[in-house]
């Protein structure tokens, strides 16, 4: 369950500590926490950030299309990609997982076992240099913005490139 359900939860059912410090209003039915105890599940309630995730389509000779979509990710839930450059793993529609650098949204890979082993040689610098050159690209392409479902079935993850499984009309 994420840290925000849970704070949610616990605002409206109070585990017992919680409950024995809770003053309960009879007359509205409200649960009045102390001070400390809402200032501490509001921290703990994190918002998703909307991340525009991108991929290049390309073929034989050259990128043809830039494709991307926004998807909302949990800061918390990044993980270590290298150093201090950081991914997210998002589950796909059809049950694959994907890596999505989170600075940049470069779709980067299929697996996270696969992308870490590409960039374990690679020093911070190399990886932040490829990926804003993927970006830069990307950024001076024509963007053809697709809904989530539409984006994940424009694509297909294989072992080390994305292919491309439909046309859309840009």
């Amino acid at each position: 369950m994420s840290n925000f359900l849970k704070s949610a939860f616990k605002l409206f059912f109070p585990d017992k500590e919680d409950a024995a410090l809770a003053k309960v209003d009879a007359k509205s039915a409200v649960v009045v926490l102390p001070e400390d105890k809402v200032s501490q599940s509001v921290a703990e309630a994190e918002l998703p950030v909307s991340l525009t995730i991108w991929t290049i389509e390309r073929n034989r000779y050259t990128a043809a299309r830039a494709l991307c979509t926004d998807v909302d990710v949990y800061p918390s839930e990044a993980v270590d990609l290298i150093e201090d450059i950081k991914g997210y793993v998002l589950d796909t529609p059809n049950g694959e997982n994907v890596v999505v650098e989170a600075r940049t949204g470069s779709l980067v890979g299929h697996s996270l076992e696969v992308v870490r082993d590409g960039v374990r040689d690679m020093s911070k610098g190399q990886l932040n240099t490829q990926l804003d050159t993927g970006r830069k690209e990307f950024n001076r392409m024509k963007k053809v913005e697709l809904s989530n479902d539409e984006f994940w079935q424009a694509i297909k993850m294989g072992s080390s490139e994305t292919e491309v499984m439909q046309d859309y009309q840009e």
